[in-house]
């Protein structure tokens, strides 16, 4: 068996499991041993045990690879956690929630890994269809109207950005009329080699369309409405997961199609309106911490912020775009914990408004200094992954065409720390509690142990980086043609 048939069937078989057995204990074994297997098969593969491979539409590279083993670890430590989720109560009398949590997730890793290993564009979009249908669900766990709103908020506008992104297939076909590619199916390895042969107006076209379109599950300003409703609406380890690595498997889909721009006179039109979102995404951050009421929210419009310096790096190319593929790793570690910590706080308050939540260090004592380590780490401080990241992308645009770039992001990072570090230490340190409190004895628990569990991991992978890891990254930038 291949390890890329492996990987899509070990959460098959989790999923088939926790839809015939009921009983949480079993599907939530068989889904953690499910994740447990995938993480082992993707470490395989990113460290070149197995062989690469193409089964049917499938298929991995450098840049697969990376993605395929950010997805496996998230995994493995959301359905870590998973367990003790489920069993908090909800306000609705409903459980379908939970009867269908584990058998839903893992849906959502087959479609997930199914588009990372895709090495076909009609595959590739069928999967990140299957992503939005198993995860939309998901965030309709408790049952209540805000969830219920935001789901089909998410639906709706997603439907439209993936209608949007096959729109953008269709004209990438067309790029390829007169060539040898003409007619032929729409495999990436393909159009990659055979790039200079395309239609320029076309492919400006299919990757405006497949931008756009993908930027609704991507988070990118100003399609990110539905994205931050959902994430700050579904249960914490589910909106872990969604920014952890939804967001990243939607931007796939636009490196595929950058890629091919790289080898035609089309890039530089990509660079702009990459750079274009990735400014725009830090600004909309930068309001809505202005005016920030809700908890979950104010984290979900990090995801937002991040995302678009993720976005402005992999535009600004060079150093700023190896710094962008080290911040997607750090990405999906960095924010699990944030939304644990803050979706324990949301249950023992009760509330999201940050208003009526307060003294959260003395209340929560392993929760608050957490959440508030977990700030620090989202905001860059040293030694967490996101100073090392940051500082690459920083350093790849000052020494870019547009340094002037680099003055407006940090003043727009500095305004965004100062603002959502207010409202956190307004959260932690103040002594005027408002809210009537769900319960004072905090106990050491699965999810503090995941958080720090994966702050140490991302600090040692950032100051002595994996060979395996540096290699891979910049095995992908070579083959962007953006080694510095």
């Amino acid at each position: 068996m291949t390890a890329i048939l492996v990987m899509l069937t070990l959460p098959f078989m989790a999923a088939v499991t926790s839809f015939l057995f009921k009983n949480w204990k079993i599907q939530y074994a068989v889904t953690l041993l499910s994740a447990f297997l995938h993480l082992t098969v993707s470490f395989a593969i990113f460290t070149g045990f197995y062989i690469p491979e193409q089964f049917f539409m499938f298929g991995y590279d450098s840049l697969s690879k990376l993605f395929l083993v950010v997805l496996s670890n998230t995994y493995f430590w959301i359905v870590l956690v998973s367990y003790s989720y489920i069993k908090l109560p909800v306000e609705s009398d409903s459980t379908s929630g939970k009867k269908y949590y584990f058998m839903l997730m893992n849906f959502y890793i087959i479609a997930n890994t199914a588009a990372i290993l895709s090495n076909h564009f009609a595959m590739y979009w069928v999967a990140a269809e299957a992503t939005t249908l198993s995860v939309a669900p998901l965030v309709y766990y408790s049952r209540s109207q805000e969830s219920l709103i935001a789901m089909w908020k998410y639906l709706f506008i997603v439907s439209v950005g993936i209608a949007f992104a096959f729109i953008g297939i269709l004209f990438l076909a067309l790029s390829s009329k007169g060539t040898v590619l003409d007619g032929q199916q729409l495999y990436f390895s393909e159009f990659i080699k055979n790039a200079h042969l395309l239609s320029p107006v076309w492919l400006k076209a299919g990757f405006v369309f497949i931008f756009v379109g993908l930027s609704t599950k991507i988070g990118v300003a100003p399609m990110h409405a539905g994205d931050v409703d959902a994430t700050s609406t579904a249960p914490s380890p589910i909106a872990a997961l969604f920014s952890g690595t939804l967001r990243i498997t939607a931007l796939l889909g636009v490196l595929r199609m950058l890629q091919i721009l790289k080898n035609t006179g089309s890039y530089e039109f990509a660079k702009f309106l990459l750079v274009t979102g990735g400014l725009l995404s830090i600004l909309v951050t930068l309001i809505f911490m202005l005016k920030a009421t809700d908890m979950k929210k104010m984290v979900a419009y990090s995801s937002v912020e991040h995302l678009g310096i993720i976005i402005l790096g992999i535009g600004t190319g060079g150093l700023a775009f190896i710094g962008a593929m080290y911040h997607i790793v750090f990405n999906s570690m960095t924010k699990v914990g944030l939304f644990l910590s803050a979706g324990k706080i949301h249950y023992k308050y009760n509330s999201k408004n940050i208003s009526e939540i307060s003294g959260v260090l003395e209340r929560l004592p392993w929760t608050g200094w957490l959440f508030l380590i977990s700030f620090f780490a989202v905001s860059g401080i040293p030694p967490f992954g996101f100073f090392f990241s940051e500082i690459k992308i920083f350093e790849g645009m000052l020494f870019s065409q547009r340094p002037y770039i680099l003055l407006i992001t940090m003043f727009m990072f500095l305004l965004i720390f100062i603002n959502m570090g207010n409202l956190f230490f307004k959260m932690l340190y103040r002594k005027d509690p408002q809210k009537e409190f769900v319960s004072n004895d905090e106990k050491f628990d699965v999810f503090h142990f995941t958080t720090i569990a994966l702050l140490l991991i991302m600090i040692a992978v950032a100051v002595a980086t994996p060979d395996v890891l540096s290699k891979n990254i910049l095995d992908i930038a070579n083959d962007f043609g953006m080694l510095p």
